[in-house]
């Protein structure tokens, strides 16, 4: 690991010091959320194999785990993260000071007491029968309010910016923030307030359900790579003149992969062979990527390099699992294929291998770079830092290996039963809770003036 991250320095930023606060409590607010579903999911992964595990309690039966997990997992740790993680990158890119910072901290509040309130609603059972929308629709107006305080800073930085150069990670900051609220307002209104009538709210649940995945958590953290790549190996982007076709047709392509999740199902074959043809095209955006973080880090012993460096450690593995993914998710929506793997682990494993390889990964390299910035002091412990990264990057392998290779098994009738994730996932919990030890010491103390950011 980089030293880089444990070298002391004196004074923060005017940049830093204004989104400090809103930036501190979505950390914060992340890292509880991470350690309550990692428990949870250690949970669900032993009634799996031993389905009376705690089964003689309502409140603590699968179904309704296995959903409080996931909406923890992703309303709770990715978003509040990237509420950090956005309003940061933006801030500095454009030397935006946040005047308004209560306004923010208010709707990071909003958004996690809603949270709590649905996921108390989802143990009592009252929830919704869409994945990821099993939430009670009433918190929907809290939920989208306290999304557009916390989330919509980064737009105001930009709108505020000084006249000049764009980067890309704006872009794609700017697209991920604005798309997410429309998607969300327009998915509660036609599947749960004002139901569509026959196969039509599907279409518009797996419309939400990609847009989530790609358009917001994918979005945001190509942006983050975009600006901790050359930042931290001193590297320009390769072939970036490719970016202005990376982000078009990405942003283009990824809302019309919707139908591609649905193959098999009522909806006509030609809306499902639009979602087919969309995921194919994402190539073209994956291919771009692909050229401009490999190709940057690829010459002149560059990945040697950033595995030496904390945040390139864990941005270089999520560079590989987006690209991994973009081609199983290519080749899974096929119809051959897809015959196979419906129903399976391995789409499972398609959406561990997006959001935690990738995103999560993404976010945990960023953790490391931006808290010492924003705090002005220094990682507690390099041995947990350590202990993190490879529990988690063993766990996430041997999890991808278990449901993406027994999910084919299963297709192809090889076996019958739901492989075992017991073991990687209770490596998962010992790695986020070293994680959030160690960044919970630093939120929790003392801004020092004896520090400065760790990253100059």
């Amino acid at each position: 690991m980089s030293q880089d991250s444990y070298r002391p320095s004196f004074n923060l930023s005017r940049v830093d010091a204004s989104v400090a606060q809103p930036v501190r409590l979505f950390f914060a607010s992340a890292f509880l959320w991470l350690v309550l579903a990692s428990m949870i999911a250690v949970i669900t992964a032993i009634q799996l194999k031993d389905v009376s595990f705690l089964g003689g309690c309502s409140l603590t039966t699968y179904g309704r785990l296995k959903a409080l997990e996931s909406n923890l997992f992703t309303y709770g740790w990715l978003t509040n993260a990237l509420f950090a993680i956005n309003l940061w990158l933006m801030s500095s890119l454009t030397r935006f000071e946040l005047k308004n910072a209560w306004l923010a901290n208010v709707g990071g509040v909003v958004w996690n007491l809603t949270l709590t309130y649905g996921a108390y609603q989802i143990l009592m059972g009252k929830m919704n029968g869409f994945s990821l929308l099993e939430m009670p629709k009433e918190v929907a107006l809290a939920s989208w309010l306290g999304f557009l305080l916390a989330a919509l800073w980064p737009a105001v930085a930009f709108s505020r910016r000084p006249t000049g150069h764009v980067y890309v990670s704006q872009w794609y900051i700017l697209g991920s923030t604005l798309v997410f609220p429309i998607t969300f307002a327009l998915t509660q209104l036609l599947v749960l307030w004002c139901p569509a009538q026959g196969v039509l709210q599907a279409l518009v649940h797996s419309w939400y359900y990609q847009n989530l995945h790609l358009l917001w958590f994918a979005s945001s953290a190509i942006a983050a790579v975009y600006y901790f790549i050359p930042k931290e190996s001193g590297r320009t982007v390769a072939a970036y003149y490719l970016s202005t076709i990376g982000f078009w047709t990405f942003f283009l392509f990824a809302s019309w992969t919707g139908p591609a999740t649905l193959l098999g199902s009522p909806l006509p074959l030609w809306v499902q062979s639009v979602g087919v043809v969309a995921a194919l095209l994402m190539l073209i955006p994956f291919a771009i990527l692909a050229i401009h973080f490999l190709g940057t880090l690829s010459w002149n012993r560059g990945i040697s390099q950033s595995w030496n460096n904390t945040t390139l450690r864990f941005v270089l593995v999520a560079i590989f699992a987006l690209i991994l993914w973009g081609l199983l998710f290519a080749v899974s929506s096929t119809r051959g294929f897809n015959a196979v793997i419906r129903f399976t682990a391995f789409t499972v494993g398609l959406e561990h291998l997006l959001s935690y390889t990738f995103v999560s990964f993404v976010i945990f390299g960023a953790a490391y770079f931006i808290l010492p910035k924003i705090t002005g002091l220094l990682w507690l412990s390099p041995k947990l830092v350590h202990l993190h990264f490879w529990s988690c990057a063993i766990a996430t392998v041997s999890l991808l290996i278990i449901t993406l290779g027994g999910g084919w098994q299963q297709g192809s009738g090889l076996r019958a039963d739901w492989p075992s994730a017991l073991f990687p996932t209770f490596l998962l919990l010992i790695g986020h809770i070293a994680f959030v030890i160690n960044a919970w010491g630093m939120l929790c103390s003392k801004l020092s003036s004896g520090y400065k950011p760790t990253h100059a």
